[in-house]
């Protein structure tokens, strides 16, 4: 029963924050994108088509299906955070995965309201889970910061947005690019590798 009812704490997690993340990225591909990449499409039901796909493919797939290069600052900022939080547990996609973002947000939420315990749907997250979801992040941010300084030791010329980029894209596996990959040096290649 106990195992369970783990299991649809999980669960309920990984759904909550899949439909957040889907939400923000949806609201905010439809707004920043309006005057840029959307505007190639003349219906509002083309424009919500691609904002939804626009939300889902930096979490999981890697299709693009507008010009990643005409994307404006904003979204690819949000594309850098999806990126990196990635899909859920148990899928194939890679990122730091959603339950994991989900525990980090619920501690600080909790310690934000002075509560000493993490709680989601009256169920308590276990101090070990906390501090796992908290190594996974830093130890992911060591390993993107690690390419982006190793990548622009040698291709620093190619700009630190795009350097990002590549290597959220690689370190969750996503494989969407802002154009610049087949132009690094075989180091930085292998670096992203």
């Amino acid at each position: 029963e106990n195992f369970t009812r783990v299991l649809q704490v999980t669960s309920r997690l990984a759904l909550g924050a899949s439909v957040i993340l889907l939400c923000v990225g949806f609201v905010t591909f439809f707004y920043f994108e309006q005057n840029t990449t959307l505007s190639e499409h003349p219906t509002l039901w083309g424009k919500i088509v691609t904002s939804f796909f626009g939300s889902v493919t930096p979490r999981t797939t890697g299709f693009n299906n507008v010009n990643m290069g005409s994307l404006t600052l904003p979204t690819i900022m949000i594309f850098l955070l999806l990126m990196w939080i990635g899909a859920s547990p148990g899928s194939t996609g890679g990122g730091i995965k959603t339950t994991t973002a989900a525990v980090a947000a619920l501690n600080m939420i909790s310690i934000i309201r002075g509560k000493d315990r993490t709680e989601f749907h009256r169920t308590q997250i276990s101090d070990a889970a906390v501090m796992r979801a908290f190594a996974i992040i830093l130890l992911s941010l060591l390993v993107i910061g690690s390419s982006v300084f190793l990548i622009s030791l040698n291709d620093g010329d190619k700009g630190l947005l795009e350097i990002a980029f590549e290597s959220f894209s690689a370190f969750s596996t996503v494989g969407l690019s802002l154009g610049i990959t087949s132009s690094l040096s075989t180091t930085s290649k292998l670096v992203l590798v």
